[in-house]
């Protein structure tokens, strides 16, 4: 086995073996490695839906901008490494397997992970890091950061066990990234957890900014796409390099992010080189800058086929009503789901726009056997088969499909083990 293989084995036992949630166990081990989460500027994003799309967005636009710029999204599709990029080139595994050798004697003490992303961030020197929470956001590895910029993209039910039953006990949960004096930016707009986000910023002496607010998005009549304002910041039509009217939502809260970042004294004196321009050019290229994929994203080939990454029923809406638009007929979905989620209700969203569900199950653990899965859409009256793994499920759909679509969702581990099957994980 090699020694990256065996790093990779060794981490994921960690999860098995029962990582830590909460904050005293990552500053302990940090602290051990000097602190390298404070000799980088960040921008934290915590939500429910579209963290890593914002994030995305963010870093392309600071990365066109021409600052080296640290990316950290979790979980990964197809390799741990995708997790941790500058200007979307992924951390090597040797420099993982050095990270881990190192600091194993305090990982056995402290259990935690997160560590590997702000060594490499902190020893490459980045200009910026744009950094998603993993779980929540209060006890998340990744809260122990000093933003320069904390935003909240949007909050539904998920993780009900650990985050709370309402939406108003998970707001204060991911509202929990909102520090004392650091500016707070949100792309949610229900009056309910608005409450909760604004109570929150009112404690740690920050306004709250509210991207529905402080953007102007306006549709191009002249060719496809949007326009968008806040502040000094006018872009002139373009299409987001990820689709779906979601998106649109996320570039908006990416845009009022870096208004907010250079509004800042610290901000405005590191990033002066944000212009319009290249804020533009990196919501376009924002996949070619960062490597992110799976949001409705398209394979090349003679059929249509689409990966997103929808992986709740608020999410599996948004991919419905865009997969809606698109108008593509006679499509079959391949969909599986880890064991936590509503996957009923997952189910009856996305029956809406697809004809026959292929259900399946990835490799985890946590995974919902196909069968299981294919019983509760039965009961449901949806029509759907047993795929069993993700690869045999693309083989009974693409029989099935013939010369219709194809949409392969409902967790980052099925949109992952999709690309290895499909050979196309280094695309």
């Amino acid at each position: 086995m090699s020694a990256y293989a065996e790093t990779l084995r060794y981490l994921y036992g960690l999860e098995y073996r029962g990582m830590k949630f909460g904050l005293r166990n990552i500053r302990a081990l940090l602290r051990a490695a000097g602190n390298p989460e404070r000799t980088f500027p960040s921008l934290h994003i915590a939500g429910t839906n579209g963290k890593g799309s914002t994030s995305a967005f963010i870093a392309s636009a600071l990365t066109q901008a021409g600052y080296r710029t640290g990316l950290y999204t979790s979980p990964h599709l197809v390799r741990f490494t995708e997790r941790v990029r500058i200007n979307g080139i992924e951390m090597e595994e040797r420099r993982l397997v050095g990270y881990v050798r190192r600091m194993r004697p305090w990982i056995e003490q402290y259990r935690a992970t997160f560590f590997e992303a702000t060594m490499y961030f902190a020893d490459e020197r980045v200009d910026v890091a744009v950094i998603e929470t993993g779980l929540g956001g209060r006890l998340d590895a990744t809260n122990v950061l000093r933003p320069l910029v904390s935003a909240i993209t949007n909050i539904a039910l998920e993780h009900t066990d650990l985050l709370g039953t309402t939406v108003r006990m998970i707001a204060r949960e991911k509202g929990g990234i909102i520090k004392p004096d650091t500016p707070a930016v949100t792309g949610e707009t229900d009056p309910a957890v608005l409450a909760v986000l604004r109570r929150r910023a009112r404690t740690c002496r920050v306004r709250l900014r509210e991207s529905a607010r402080a953007v102007d998005i306006t549709e191009s009549r002249a060719r496809p796409g949007v326009s968008m304002r806040s502040g000094r910041f006018a872009l002139a039509p373009f299409v987001p390099g990820l689709h779906g009217s979601h998106q649109v939502k996320n570039a908006a809260l990416a845009l009022c992010v870096l208004r907010t970042l250079v509004e800042t004294p610290a901000g405005g004196a590191r990033f002066g080189r944000l212009t319009p321009g290249s804020i533009r050019e990196g919501f376009v290229h924002v996949a070619r800058n960062t490597g992110l994929r799976g949001r409705l994203e398209r394979l090349e080939g003679k059929k249509e086929v689409l990966l997103d990454v929808a992986h709740n029923p608020a999410g599996m809406r948004a991919l419905a009503e865009a997969l809606g638009r698109r108008g593509t007929k006679n499509l079959i979905a391949v969909f599986g789901v880890m064991r936590d989620k509503e996957y009923g209700l997952m189910l009856s969203v996305l029956a809406e726009v697809a004809q026959t569900i292929i259900a399946v199950a990835p490799p985890p653990e946590r995974a919902l056997p196909s069968a299981e899965l294919w019983r509760a859409g039965r009961a449901l009256g949806i029509n759907v088969v047993n795929g069993g793994s993700v690869a045999s499920g693309l083989r009974k759909a693409a029989r099935i499909a013939g010369k219709g679509g194809l949409v392969i969702t409902g967790s980052h581990y099925v949109v992952g083990e999709a690309l290895k099957a499909l050979h196309c994980e280094n695309t």
